[in-house]
């Protein structure tokens, strides 16, 4: 049974009007026009390096709804004037890896800079906590190169921990550097019938998240 759709409007800092949104069956063809959309951007920042076809956004698609329904990821969609121009998911690892998630978020370039980003990824995480039971980790990657995005992740907190794996792009060899980590707090509301949280920033530089058992640890890899 799919969880009942969520949905939050959000205001840009420029006044710019956007919708959160979770995904739906028949939109394969908008995602593809999207993702396809950062295969010609340099350094981009994505892992992504050739165009998907509409047969693969829909298997993929049709695979990302069926996690959503078992509550095994979430994913948040940024709508404006019925265009997808922005997307995050947090996915859960199986079995005994499944106290740990990865995160990844896309948005495109006209909306960059104006604190979408930022919103899109904490109702991500947000709605990550409520579903996910006994998460204790979350991770993602980042190219050293983007500098705004790391800027993002520093202010949610993200530190920088441990080593990754070599990775190319653009025919540019990119070794690896270092991880970064993200202590944050997750407190769960007495009376609340939901075990998770919802993420607090007592500061700018740092995000906590609500738990009264653990502290997680959330993990970016940084390749340079």
């Amino acid at each position: 049974m799919m969880p009942s759709m969520v949905r939050f409007e959000h205001v840009a800092s420029d006044g710019t009007e956007i919708v959160f949104r979770e995904p739906v069956k028949g939109e394969a063809r908008a995602l593809m026009s999207f993702i396809n959309s950062f295969v010609d951007e340099p350094m981009s920042g994505l892992l992504i390096d050739r165009k998907v076809s509409l047969r693969d956004e829909e298997r993929w698609l049709e695979s990302r709804l069926g996690e959503i329904r078992s509550r095994s990821t979430v994913m948040l969609l940024a709508e404006l004037d019925g265009r997808i121009v922005g997307s995050c998911h947090m996915s859960r690892l199986p079995w005994k890896h499944s106290h740990r998630a990865d995160i990844g978020v896309a948005l495109k370039p006209e909306l960059r800079g104006k604190g979408v980003g930022e919103a899109l990824m904490r109702r991500t995480m947000e709605l990550g906590i409520r579903r996910f039971h006994g998460l204790e980790t979350i991770e993602l990657s980042a190219f050293a190169y983007n500098d705004r995005a790391l800027a993002l992740y520093k202010k949610l907190g993200f530190e920088e921990c441990a080593g990754s794996p070599v990775l190319r792009e653009k025919d540019v060899c990119t070794s690896t550097r270092c991880s970064c980590a993200l202590s944050c707090q997750v407190r769960s509301e007495v009376g609340n019938r939901h075990t998770g949280g919802e993420i607090r920033s007592r500061d700018r530089s740092q995000c906590n998240w609500d738990t009264a058992v653990r502290r997680p640890i959330g993990v970016l890899r940084t390749f340079v």
